[in-house]
């Protein structure tokens, strides 16, 4: 059996689905799609319970644990819809971008679209020529760095092609208006509350960004993510703690063969493809971004 990757495959299509559309795809994304649902209800509930408000710095600490793996969720649908009507995978995409600040046309454009294709340096600027190796610094100034052109690059894309009006299909003017209309209520909650958009919303919108990035640079640095061969693209954290957690995210070489395949069907691809993947490229340890200071620590130890 090959795993090598189709990119005509990279997502999960409604055309896929059954005639029947059921509300839920999988009944394994049960949790999952409810927690994507109501994340904004958790988010944005300061803005209007004044008890969580005068508590905010104890309400933001427990948003990690509420909600902190939201753009983990928001990763699962782009690739393969957690439901089989348009509808309610557009009100998904929707709650989950007020929920992060990153957008599913975001995700599309420079997750699907770039990086499973080879094509993710520009969403990644200069930060991307420190994958060679793990360092502390290599690893926070390449999520420093990459912060911008994450959001900004895929609003610049999905501009370009509306340039182009003959060859533009509706899905690239939705995804030009998906991401203005997130800049769009950004204004909208700066203009009510400007306390807590400027300091509370948009703190937290950037640490996804950093979370999201800083776990990229754990994916793939020391990779050869050029060469065409999916085998030798990522690293994977075999942490049983780590993939429970994030739904089997540390079986990244499993996901590039097979992006569409199902969460739950990754640890039998892993196991199919571990003897082919370099020994240095399976990690013991978990990617989760409050290990940060472990990493610097196992970095420091020659063990990362």
């Amino acid at each position: 059996m090959t795993f090598d990757v189709d990119p005509k495959n990279l997502t999960q299509g409604l055309s896929q689905f059954s005639h029947r559309r059921k509300l839920l795809a999988h009944s394994s994304d049960f949790f999952l799609f409810w927690r994507g649902l109501f994340a904004p209800a958790i988010l944005f509930a300061p803005f209007f319970s004044q008890f969580i408000l005068d508590h905010l710095a104890y309400y933001c600490f427990a948003l990690l644990f509420l909600i902190g793996n939201t753009n983990y969720i928001l990763h699962l649908h782009i690739h393969r819809p957690f439901s089989e009507r348009l509808s309610v995978n557009l009100l998904l995409d929707l709650t989950m971008a007020a929920a992060t600040g990153m957008t599913a046309s975001n995700w599309r454009i420079q997750h699907i679209e770039g990086h499973h294709r080879g094509q993710e340096d520009i969403f990644r600027g200069v930060g991307h020529k420190k994958l060679t190796r793990f360092s502390w610094f290599n690893a926070v100034s390449y999520a420093i760095s990459a912060l911008g052109p994450s959001f900004w690059q895929p609003i610049l894309v999905a501009a370009r092609r509306l340039k182009q009006i003959k060859s533009a299909k509706l899905s690239d003017y939705w995804a030009f208006i998906e991401q203005a209309a997130l800049i769009l209520f950004f204004i909208i909650l700066a203009s009510w509350r400007p306390a807590l958009a400027f300091c509370y919303i948009l703190p937290w919108w950037a640490l996804n960004y950093f979370m999201t990035r800083y776990v990229d640079f754990l994916n793939h640095f020391g990779c050869d993510e050029k060469s065409g061969n999916p085998l030798l693209c990522a690293n994977n954290s075999l942490s049983p703690t780590y993939n429970f957690l994030t739904n089997n995210f540390g079986y990244h070489t499993a996901h590039h063969c097979r992006p569409s395949a199902h969460w739950t069907q990754l640890p039998e691809i892993h196991k199919r493809l571990s003897s082919r993947i370099p020994k240095t490229q399976l990690k013991s340890y978990s990617w989760s971004c409050a290990l940060m200071p472990w990493h610097f620590y196992l970095s420091l130890r020659g063990r990362m």
